[in-house]
């Protein structure tokens, strides 16, 4: 499948077990072959179709992004993305998110994968923390991961781990002063996105 323009918009689809589970109409703000930058805008609206494992932002009526925005940073093969966050009217740089999911996989409207809720958060101004082990563990004892996925998980978890302690990481620390184009309009999710394919 061909790579995306700057400003195009690039649908991030989560699938659990098979089936659509939650899909997020992103910018796209650089698509090379080692990198895709992806922005997703405030006030973008999620869409959330049936299926038996409801997304619990779904239940918990969270229907929009809210907040500044965050970029994602995704490289090929990897099983998390780097999330920048920002806070403020000012959009002081707040640090990285580093989001565990699915490595992607690209499809005509932009690309699959899914959350695996662990996460690290590198703070601009402090050590790196693990997240929502507990959350993680819990989604594991409820079926969401079979054992080997979970090991997988667990693993990936790992590898950022030694990444972040020997401060190895990739990315390019300048990230954290990219701004959106104000002439973007918030990408909206078009007719019939409830039905495009799995790939």
């Amino acid at each position: 499948m061909g790579h995306f323009r700057p400003g195009d918009t690039a649908l991030r689809r989560e699938v659990l077990h098979g089936r659509p589970w939650s899909v997020t109409p992103t910018r796209v703000v650089l698509d090379e072959p080692g990198l895709l930058v992806v922005f997703t805008a405030p006030g973008t609206v999620f869409g959330f179709p049936e299926h038996p494992w409801p997304h619990h932002w779904r239940t918990l009526g969270r229907t929009h992004w809210r907040g500044t925005g965050k970029l994602q940073l995704h490289r090929p093969g990897d099983a998390y993305s780097v999330d920048l966050y920002w806070q403020g009217e000012q959009r002081r740089f707040a640090g990285w998110y580093l989001n565990l999911q699915a490595p992607f996989r690209r499809t005509p409207l932009g690309f699959d994968t899914l959350d695996h809720a662990l996460d690290y958060w590198v703070p601009v101004d402090g050590p790196w923390e693990e997240l929502d082990r507990d959350e993680f563990e819990q989604q594991v004892a409820e079926g969401k991961y079979d054992a080997a996925q979970a090991d997988a998980i667990r693993a990936a978890g790992k590898d950022v781990e030694a990444m972040l302690t020997a401060g190895a990481t990739w990315w390019d620390p300048a990230w954290a002063d990219w701004a959106p184009d104000p002439g973007w309009p918030v990408p909206v999710l078009p007719a019939g996105w409830e039905d495009y394919p799995l790939p």
